[in-house]
């Protein structure tokens, strides 16, 4: 894996192929996950009051989503994974435990997944997000992810936009009270009956003519804007480290 975000997005999308295999531990905690977690993300999530801009992005909450990529820092998982629950968007998860533990929950909030190949690497998660975007499907990435670094964003999002030409939206939510993870990404669990702040940007558009220069270029642009929304609310959160 590149830090500075210059991998390739085949490269990225290999990072979840490994075949998982898992402890009795983590296999307990994976039962945990499918049978407990869902049902405390919604007593959590009904207690959030939402703080959202006037304009959202257009066709995010349409049912079914129209067509885009919906980028955000991996902190920013567990709202905006709540707030777009039942949507049908799709979501890679990375084979990791943590990915695991994640893919446990989301399909029970009724997202589709994306998941990774150990016969065929990266490029088979690449294929099928790209096929089912030219076919409607929208999907809700987490840029730095599945392991970091924090708050750099990968090309992924970048060639999957250039391959279809679907839109990408920069999104991010700040509570206003939140438990923070002492891990990678700082992971946020918002307090309950928190106010929650949302924000985006866009839409950033990608020819599909363009080199590998100018993917770059929107990169980085898709990068600064997700921590220009970031930085926007951040002084204002009160946090509680978690470890």
């Amino acid at each position: 894996m590149v830090a500075q975000g210059s991998a390739s997005a085949k490269d990225e999308f290999a990072e979840v192929a490994a075949a998982p295999t898992w402890s009795r531990k983590q296999q307990r905690l994976l039962a945990l996950a499918r049978g407990v977690t869902p049902a405390l993300l919604r007593v959590l999530g009904t207690s959030w009051r939402w703080d959202l801009p006037k304009g959202i992005p257009p066709g995010a909450f349409t049912q079914p989503p129209e067509r885009a990529i919906y980028v955000f820092w991996h902190r920013c998982l567990l709202p905006i994974a709540w707030i777009a629950r039942d949507r049908g968007f799709g979501v890679l998860v990375s084979q990791h435990f943590d990915g695991e533990m994640i893919a446990q929950t989301a399909e029970r909030l009724g997202y589709r997944l994306f998941r990774g190949s150990s016969t065929r690497g990266g490029s088979e998660a690449l294929e099928a997000m790209t096929t089912a975007l030219r076919a409607g499907q929208p999907l809700a990435l987490t840029v730095d992810g599945p392991r970091g670094p924090r708050y750099r964003a990968k090309r992924g999002a970048i060639e999957l936009a250039r391959a279809t030409g679907a839109p990408i939206y920069a999104l991010h939510a700040s509570p206003r009270r939140c438990w923070t993870m002492r891990s990678w990404d700082e992971f946020q669990i918002p307090k309950p009956c928190t106010v929650i702040r949302g924000d985006w940007a866009g839409p950033i558009r990608i020819a599909r003519d363009i080199g590998l220069e100018a993917m770059e270029t929107h990169r980085i642009e898709m990068e600064q804007t997700l921590n220009r929304l970031r930085r926007r609310w951040e002084p204002e959160t009160e946090k509680e480290a978690l470890t």
